[in-house]
């Protein structure tokens, strides 16, 4: 995949979470435990595997895409 930013290359890779599926909100933690209206990215392949969402990411402008 090419940047849009920057047209170079863009390396294939994963952001992994720990216990928790990962969540993307535009607004801050409730009390610093939870969002509310957040978009859960990724998913677990199983009850024994971490949440992951695959990403490409460019070492020149430092910008990565997520597929959800």
């Amino acid at each position: 995949m090419k940047c849009p930013y920057c047209n170079q290359d863009m390396i294939l890779g994963y952001i992994y979470g720990d216990r928790y599926a990962l969540k993307w909100s535009s607004q801050k933690l409730f009390l610093g435990l939870w969002v509310q209206n957040a978009i859960k990215l990724g998913n677990f392949d199983d009850h024994f595997s971490r949440p992951r969402v695959e990403t490409y990411s460019c070492d020149p402008c430092k910008k990565m895409i997520i597929n959800n």
